[in-house]
């Protein structure tokens, strides 16, 4: 059996970054165009992480495909990163969107609507008031502000590797026992993170009771499953313990759902009957318009009532949050998209193509596995899914790897990408996932699975 070299892999990596640019010379002309009055060349500068050398310019986006502005079609497997996870430009949103947007963009008043949203928020999460903000950084960055007003506490614990955001206090990363603002992190907020953070490892009970046993943590920020640096899946009864030790400790629990809405219309809140304190699910919630919602318990509303109410304006949410806009989107995509009967669909399609990459790892004897939550669908360069968010840092593939040049796995991962792109399949810039609509075929999900082999067949030849 020939064996992946990391040679061959940036010879194969070199021809197919010639090929990306040649079929694109529009999008590239745009781009250096663009860096003229964009920092990189992109209107928010992570967009610059897609590989080839320059980002795809999109002309359109309907349904589960984009089509860029040299005239190339693509399979969206991305969707803007679960940002559009229900489909581009869905007519079940546009509809009602554009005829709240000819009635009103933003008012800082509530409409009628939003009652509708609020009473849906609860009969599918459980937690019963809601705020809604606009993304879903907004909304965590509220909750850990609240989480402290609540409990008088100052800290907050995360586990390890997970991703909340653009949120200080979950950029934090616990390196065998060296605690540090996440690298590369933009303006650390303290030189001592441990002021802010604590961290364990996700699975990890005993570590986590050790760490709230002090009683100063004020919240635990949690993914249901941790994503984002490859699928972690709770080990049985962990979330169950994880919610009895944040009560007997007097600590907050916070369950982010942002990226796991795609276990389910619930998402895992929902398949694992989770029972938290504090809600937030952003990015799909509204079909694609920016928007995100915050659910709160009772007893913590109750709290942010008696304030004054222009305090509860500084730093939470922002003057364009809860528009009639944002509100009517979610009110469309609860009713129509973020339904059983999509994922009917999803769910079915995304096993498929689990069951496929699985074969081909199996085949051709790679170390490498694949994972899925509900119709999210993710492979690895690791022979075992890992339980700890501190195994995720070494799936770099066949080392001498420069990670600031080259990614965060290499240039194998970075080959991958590039190749579907020219064969027209769009995955996640910053791994190897892969989602699908309610609008996928099964017919795309075999060509994807047959792209991949392809791709692994030229580095094995």
């Amino acid at each position: 059996m020939a064996e992946i070299t990391l040679e061959k892999v940036r010879e194969r990596l070199a021809r197919e970054e010639e090929r990306y640019v040649k079929a694109r010379p529009r999008s590239k002309k745009l781009f250096e165009k663009a860096r003229h009055s964009y920092s990189a060349g992109v209107p928010m500068s992570w967009m610059q992480i897609w590989p080839g050398g320059f980002p795809i310019f999109v002309k359109e986006a309907k349904g589960a495909h984009l089509t860029d502005v040299d005239g190339n079609r693509y399979l969206d497997l991305c969707l803007g990163d679960t940002g559009a996870l229900l489909g581009h430009a869905p007519p079940e949103v546009i509809g009602p969107l554009t005829e709240q947007l000819n009635r009103g963009i933003t008012t800082m008043l509530p409409t009628e609507e939003c009652i509708a949203v609020g009473e849906e928020l609860t009969r599918r999460f459980g937690l019963p008031c809601w705020q809604i903000l606009m993304t879903a950084s907004d909304a965590n960055r509220m909750a850990l502000k609240i989480a402290r007003e609540y409990t008088g506490r100052r800290l907050t614990l995360a586990f390890n590797a997970a991703y909340h955001g653009s949120v200080d206090e979950t950029l934090v990363v616990d390196f065998f026992g060296n605690l540090m603002n996440m690298p590369g992190l933009m303006g650390p907020l303290v030189e001592d993170p441990s002021k802010m953070t604590r961290i364990v490892e996700f699975n990890d009970l005993e570590a986590l009771e050790k760490a709230l046993a002090p009683g100063d943590v004020a919240c635990v920020i949690a993914e249901p499953v941790i994503t984002n640096v490859g699928i972690i899946h709770p080990d049985p009864g962990f979330h169950e313990a994880l919610r009895r030790l944040t009560r007997e400790h007097g600590t907050l629990l916070l369950i982010d759902e942002t990226h796991s809405i795609c276990g389910g219309p619930a998402g895992m809140t929902g398949e694992l009957n989770l029972d938290p304190d504090i809600f937030v699910l952003g990015k799909p919630i509204a079909g694609g318009y920016p928007a995100a919602v915050l659910g709160i318990t009772r007893e913590i509303s109750a709290m942010i009532e008696k304030r004054v109410p222009w305090h509860n304006f500084f730093g939470f949410g922002g003057t364009l949050s809860g528009n009639p806009a944002a509100v009517a989107a979610i009110k469309a995509t609860l009713e129509n998209l973020l339904t059983e009967d999509s994922f009917a669909h999803m769910v079915p399609l995304a096993k498929k193509m689990e069951e496929g990459i699985r074969a081909i790892i199996k085949r051709h004897d790679l170390p490498w596995y694949v994972s899925r939550i509900g119709c999210r669908v993710e492979f690895r360069f690791l022979p075992e899914p890992p339980k700890r968010g501190i195994d995720t840092f070494f799936d770099v593939d066949y080392n001498e790897v420069d990670l600031l040049t080259e990614g965060l796995s290499g240039p194998l991962e970075l080959y991958i990408h590039v190749y579907c792109a020219n064969r027209g399949i769009i995955l996640s810039p910053v791994h190897n996932m892969a989602l699908v609509s309610p609008m996928t075929t099964a017919e795309e999900v075999d060509r994807y699975v047959q792209v991949i082999e392809e791709c692994i067949l030229e580095l094995l030849a």
